[in-house]
């Protein structure tokens, strides 16, 4: 599949870079996973990635309680002191997100509507917004200056990192995952900690097939 990132983006936020892992997994050993959600201390400059995100969520006219995902996560883990166990997937790239200071998310590749996504402004009146665990609820995207996830023209992910879709979720049946980092950091903390991912996985998992790209000023869009 096509992965790309929308021109204008990057020419606003030249820092941005986006990780990609593909990686399909049989024999997954959940039970391993389970300290994951313990505690671990970041790594990660928390100030400087709280004002550089909460910026962009500015930039978006994001409401208050709209917070990039890492953010909502330290502050899961300052509240109660761990993060609740929610499945392999997940529960892997949470913990490289608390630890290293990265917003990341990830896709069932078997859900996924369309064999592009991009990370884009908004489109006008385009297909309505299916928020994860809300039912079926359905949210219209109206302010253009508003970033997203679409698969083809459906947004499969809502203020940048915010909010991820019912529609292309990661469950305990997902073998086929695509694992997005997100990050305004170096590009070498980026890289350790997308092989930090890796190594969990293939400690914890039978790897049939894996795959990474990193996106950047230099290199907007990609086959992975």
């Amino acid at each position: 599949m096509k992965v790309s990132i929308e021109n204008k983006i990057i020419e606003k936020y030249p820092k941005y870079k986006m990780g990609l892992i593909k990686v399909s997994v049989t024999d997954k050993k959940i039970e391993k996973l389970e300290m994951l959600t313990k505690f671990e201390k970041t790594i990660a400059d928390q100030k400087k990635v709280r004002e550089e995100w909460l910026e962009i969520f500015s930039d978006m006219n994001a409401s208050e309680r709209r917070l990039p995902s890492v953010l909502a996560l330290w502050n899961i883990i300052e509240q109660f002191g761990e993060l609740k166990s929610i499945n392999y997937f997940v529960d892997a790239y949470n913990f490289i997100s608390v630890k290293h200071g990265i917003p990341m998310g990830g896709y069932d590749i078997r859900k996924l509507p369309a064999e592009d996504l991009k990370l884009q402004y908004a489109i006008q009146g385009g297909v309505k917004f299916e928020p994860m665990g809300l039912g079926g609820q359905l949210e219209k995207i109206k302010d253009l200056a508003e970033i997203c996830y679409y698969c083809g023209d459906i947004p499969v992910c809502r203020y940048w990192n915010h909010k991820d879709s019912e529609i292309t979720k990661i469950d305990e049946n997902t073998s086929d995952a695509l694992i997005m980092f997100d990050t305004l950091g170096e590009l070498n903390e980026l890289e350790i900690a997308m092989n930090e991912f890796i190594e969990i996985i293939k400690s914890t998992s039978n790897v049939v097939d894996l795959k990474t790209e990193i996106l950047n000023t230099e290199n907007l869009d990609c086959e992975i």
